[in-house]
């Protein structure tokens, strides 16, 4: 009988021990859990978009700096895509983001296409006084002998800081 009492504090020691552990390797992971991905790649049927950050892309004739919202797209078999994209400007609260145009593209691909990379360069906006944050968001839908995919949910790029 003796032995009762240790067993049962010796099961509640490595009880304490497993939650302290499992607590202290949910505080480690749990940055990491909540980061969300800055380049998510939507995947619908049979194609994936992937909407990259904005990149600085030189000036145009009048000096103003231009921006590259790209997107990568792949289509594993042979398929028609349209892509909506918004061009957003990034605000802190209280103010809303800042809509700067909205942008579609279609494309053929298959599988021989490759990932194909989609450009759209245009100026920076320049509506505040520092740097101006920019991304985008993209929605598609992929079509294949008439058939045509509701369009996906918005897919949102990584955020560039640009100075004016």
């Amino acid at each position: 009988m003796s032995n009762a009492p240790t067993t049962k504090k010796s099961h509640s020691v490595r009880r304490k021990v497993a939650l302290l552990t499992a607590i202290g390797l949910g505080a480690v992971a749990a940055p990491f859990a909540l980061a969300a991905p800055a380049q998510a790649a939507g995947t619908n049927y049979a194609c994936s978009v992937t909407p990259l950050a904005p990149v600085f892309a030189g000036h145009n004739s009048s000096g103003v700096k231009l921006v590259d919202y790209r997107m990568r797209v792949y289509c594993n078999t042979d398929r028609y895509i349209n892509i909506t994209q918004q061009r957003w400007e990034q605000d802190d609260w209280p103010n809303g983001d800042d809509h700067l145009g909205t942008s579609t593209f279609s494309r053929h691909l298959n599988q021989y296409s490759g990932a194909v990379t989609i450009s759209n360069v245009r100026t920076l906006v320049n509506g505040e006084i520092g740097n101006e944050e920019v991304y985008h968001k993209i929605s598609f839908q992929e079509g294949s002998n008439g058939v045509w995919s509701p369009y996906t949910g918005w897919y949102y790029s990584g955020v560039t800081s640009m100075s004016d």
